[in-house]
């Protein structure tokens, strides 16, 4: 049965969807079965990413209303990796129990499932929430990123989601020293949620983004492969040494 998580933040903008990709992948490439569901209706972006969006016929929205199968809207990536594509459009409804209803029906199919939430505290989080049962909540290190980050975490918690991880991502560590940034602590007690991992900051990440394929910059893709370990089961160590 799968592990179905959904990958929220309180402000957009953070690489949310960057990092539901760089898992993805991660632990596809590792030979675990796993789904990625984007959920931002309106404004897909993992199709996208994953340089498929022309290749797009069915969403998750024509499965809610009735137009195709479930399988019709699953796109294969890879051998082990899978992606349902939100609609390219703003739905016409609210379709509540959409995404937990296709997570319950596809969960004995794969090891992992993720859920790229639409940011903010909305409906389209409570659709993405209700189809999970953990969470990680990305928060860059900034106070806006990190407030909202810790409001998304009591509505997660208000939507049945017990376990919640934090991801910092786009870390500076230089200017956290100086003061520029919030550091690591500081996000943590502002956030009250514990730490899975830290992404770096990495302007070369946007030029490997559009592709079924891992980021090219190695600084960026050490680190999902850290935090993908982690959420399999290993005990990696997390050292801001790590990040450099």
């Amino acid at each position: 049965m799968a592990i179905k998580t959904v990958i929220a933040s309180g402000k957009g903008g953070v690489g949310k969807s960057t990092i539901t990709k760089s898992l993805g992948l991660q632990l596809s490439e590792k030979g675990a079965s796993t789904l990625l569901i984007d959920c931002d209706a309106g404004l897909s972006s993992l199709d996208i990413m994953l340089g498929v969006s022309e290749k797009v016929n069915f969403t998750w929205g024509d499965v809610a209303e009735e137009r195709c199968s479930t399988a019709d809207a699953l796109m294969k990536i890879s051998d082990n990796l899978t992606l349902l594509p939100s609609p390219k459009r703003p739905l016409t409804k609210d379709f509540p129990d959409i995404i937990k209803n296709l997570t319950e029906k596809l969960q004995d199919d794969y090891d992992y499932i993720f859920i790229d939430a639409p940011a903010g505290i909305g409906r389209g989080l409570h659709r993405a929430a209700a189809g999970a049962d953990k969470a990680l909540v990305v928060a860059t290190a900034d106070e806006v990123s990190v407030t909202g980050a810790g409001t998304v975490q009591k509505v997660l918690r208000e939507n049945g989601i017990r376990e919640s991880r934090l991801l910092i991502n786009r870390y500076d560590v230089r200017a956290a020293k100086k003061g520029l940034l919030l550091t690591v602590d500081e996000i943590i007690d502002k956030t009250l949620v514990q730490l899975i991992g830290i992404v770096p900051e990495d302007k070369n990440i946007m030029y490997s983004t559009v592709s079924e394929k891992r980021l090219k910059t190695r600084k960026s893709d050490s680190a999902f492969l850290r935090i993908a370990g982690r959420i399999s089961g290993k005990y990696i160590p997390l050292e801001l040494s790590q990040l450099k």
